[in-house]
């Protein structure tokens, strides 16, 4: 088994990467690192303790596959830290931790979550899914074990759960039961990621030229 080496993160990304808050929001711009946050603390947590279990939840399949499940299986099973089971869409670390990947595109899908626990949850992309969608989700945050819950949101403006995290992560309107204490958000700028403006320097003409 080799060693496993992870890149350095960013500013906003160790942030991300040691808050302590039960819902914690990363989000605010396209490019802003947030898919390598969610892979980077995922997979640090996993490595770390024995017997964690973690979702990762995309809107599709082929955006799990492309945003994580690829990386995850090409950065993890060389170093001989765990393999993937593509039928189970999960990742199953050496030292019994575990990774499931789930996408929702409807709420039919939810479906498989029954009776399901998780210590930590990862919503990628969280405007994608409904504020019901991520509710249902976020109920799965749950265990009888010694593990800190918590469930991490990285988001663009727009979606259909807009208004949602923007309540919550942006105005802090918080409704009976949701504790302010519990929620934190760090915003995430294009160019604080530094490694992909240096590879594609023109990549914020090209966000300057979408639609508002």
């Amino acid at each position: 088994m080799s060693s496993l080496t992870i890149s350095r993160p960013n500013a906003k990304q160790d942030i991300f990467l040691r808050d302590p808050h039960k819902h914690v929001g990363y989000g605010g711009a396209r490019g802003g690192g947030k898919s390598w946050a969610i892979r980077t603390k995922a997979t640090i947590l996993g490595s770390a303790y024995k017997g964690i279990k973690m979702l990762i939840v995309r809107r599709t399949y082929p955006e799990l596959m492309k945003n994580h499940i690829q990386q995850i299986r090409d950065m993890l099973q060389p170093a001989g830290l765990g393999k993937y089971n593509t039928q189970d869409k999960q990742f199953r670390f050496i030292n019994g931790s575990i990774i499931d990947f789930m996408y929702c595109k409807n709420d039919q899908d939810l479906g498989r979550l029954q009776g399901a626990e998780y210590d930590v949850i990862f919503i990628d992309e969280a405007t994608q899914l409904t504020e019901y969608q991520m509710k249902v989700i976020a109920a799965c945050c749950r265990g009888v074990n010694n593990f800190p819950k918590r469930i991490y949101y990285t988001c663009n403006p727009g979606g259909q759960g807009h208004a949602y995290i923007k309540r919550i992560f942006i105005d802090r309107r918080f409704l009976p039961g949701e504790d302010p204490e519990e929620y934190s958000f760090t915003q995430a700028l294009v160019q604080d990621n530094k490694a992909l403006l240096k590879m594609d320097p023109d990549y914020v003409k090209t966000l300057q030229a979408l639609p508002p």
